[in-house]
């Protein structure tokens, strides 16, 4: 596999950032079928089947030469899939949806992660917001970029208090803990969303959760396998791509010892967060991919109650296509 990273300086540029790298032959090397896949950020523990399936020759395996591209969130992803400069794409569900109703052509092919465990809304530790019926008028809060999961989060809480997306003043920051940690602590923001495992990261410099979004909504679908039209032409290789995907989560349950040692090296993370990571995600996981319409449908419904984020709801099978796992051998 081959990895890239698209930094928040190229996110408006992402077409001709990949454009050397998005199509491919039919075949390749060994005669492996070249993919890209986009993952819509680095250092978010819950995308660990997709990256663990590099590390172990999954992708290879189910006939595979990958190519990961890792994005600032969700919303900077949108376009390189949308425009198939990667074919494949790890994301919150609630980007596709915003992505599809502005016209793009992409289409959720599996369910990935069934909650979102791990994120929530975190605050400096002197922070008058103690819940998140404190979020006032003028709110300032951070998330990875516009038209991500995280942005969505952050209008879901200021909805909870009772105000709407005019009364919040958003800031997309990317994928760094650190800069999170300094707009807080310098009062720049008043609150951020944060994904697995950056409040627990934060959590450790001081900062303190105002409400943990797996437990607010438990019955949200949070992540998928999406695809763009032109990677649906070729169900086979999608078929290929779900496939790695089963075979990842297989292997992370079958080899919990191996796997918080990947998760301390590749997220940076000592022992005792790599088992808090393991611990959240793995057992969240969809273990074969598919996803109930209906489940879907209710997602879609919640992302529409939001206003600031999509204009109305849209119906599961406008979005939903459903892809079988191929077996790998």
């Amino acid at each position: 596999m081959r990895t890239k990273l698209i930094t928040a300086t190229f996110a408006g540029s992402l077409v001709l950032a990949l454009g050397a790298c998005g199509s491919s032959d039919s075949s390749g090397a060994d005669g492996l079928t070249p993919v890209d896949i986009g993952l819509a950020v680095e250092k978010d523990g819950a995308n660990m089947a997709l990256v663990i399936a590099d590390e172990q020759g999954i992708y290879e395996k189910c006939g595979l030469d990958a190519t990961i591209t890792f994005f600032q969130g969700g919303g900077a992803l949108m376009p390189a899939l949308a425009a198939g400069e990667v074919g494949y794409g790890w994301v919150a569900t609630t980007a596709v949806v915003s992505a599809v109703e502005e016209g793009a052509d992409i289409s959720t092919i599996a369910e990935v992660n069934r909650t979102a465990a791990g994120w929530g809304l975190v605050v400096a530790e002197d922070s008058p917001i103690q819940t998140l019926d404190d979020l006032q008028s003028g709110a300032t809060i951070s998330f990875t970029s516009e038209g991500a999961l995280s942005q969505w989060f952050a209008l879901w809480s200021m909805q909870q208090a009772g105000l709407s997306a005019d009364d919040m003043t958003g800031v997309p920051l990317g994928g760094s803990v650190p800069a999170i940690g300094s707009a807080l602590d310098k009062g720049d923001i008043d609150a951020a969303v944060v994904l697995l495992p950056w409040g627990h990261m934060l959590e450790d410099d001081g900062k303190r959760w105002v409400s943990r979004y797996d437990e607010e909504l438990p019955d949200f679908s949070f992540t998928g396998i999406h695809a763009g039209a032109d990677a649906l032409e070729d169900e086979a290789t999608a078929a290929k791509v779900v496939g790695a995907y089963v075979e990842a989560v297989a292997w992370l349950e079958e080899n919990p010892g191996e796997a918080k040692e990947f998760i301390s090296r590749f997220y940076d993370l000592d022992a005792e967060k790599a088992q808090v990571v393991y611990d959240l995600v793995v057992p969240d996981y969809n273990p074969t991919g598919q996803l109930d319409p209906q489940r879907l449908q209710s997602m879609l419904d919640t992302v529409g109650e939001i206003p600031g984020f999509v204009e109305g709801t849209l119906a599961a099978d406008q979005i939903l296509h459903q892809v079988e796992p191929a077996t790998c051998s």
